[in-house]
């Protein structure tokens, strides 16, 4: 589902309508997405080289409790704006558009849980390991 927003939001919403680019939501979208994906990556880095994770298994579960809020309303804000100009081409796009603000709510709830369940599962890892150290 991530990958597919960024798709939608890149190729579908920005790429037609570049203007856009120009909106704060355009920013502090890029910033959400590329700070959860350095923390991502790096966090895969490391498990796959069995090196300690450390602050950046922190990181990776616990700052998508601010970076997920600001990346989704970016995109979402993004969506809103590019109904009119869509809407300009053909009514249709406009259409969609809605339909896709309206996937975002139940969307998003799913993200958010699997991200809670996974903090949960790994968390409650970490803090075994400490106990038993």
């Amino acid at each position: 589902m991530q990958v597919a927003s960024r798709f939608l939001l890149v190729w579908g919403i920005v790429e037609p309508f570049p203007e856009l680019a120009k909106s704060p939501a355009y920013s502090s979208m890029l910033l959400a997405h590329s700070v959860t994906e350095i923390i991502r990556y790096g966090y895969f880095a490391l498990t796959l080289s069995d090196q300690p994770t450390g602050i950046l298994g922190w990181l990776r579960y616990n700052t998508f409790f601010v970076l997920y809020p600001l990346g989704i309303t970016s995109e979402c804000w993004l969506v809103y704006q590019a109904i009119g100009p869509a809407s300009q081409i053909a009514d249709y796009w406009g259409y969609i558009l809605y339909a896709i603000l309206a996937v975002y709510v139940p969307g998003t709830n799913i993200l958010y849980r699997h991200m809670m369940k996974q903090r949960r599962k790994t968390m409650k890892g970490k803090a075994v390991e400490k106990k038993t150290q």
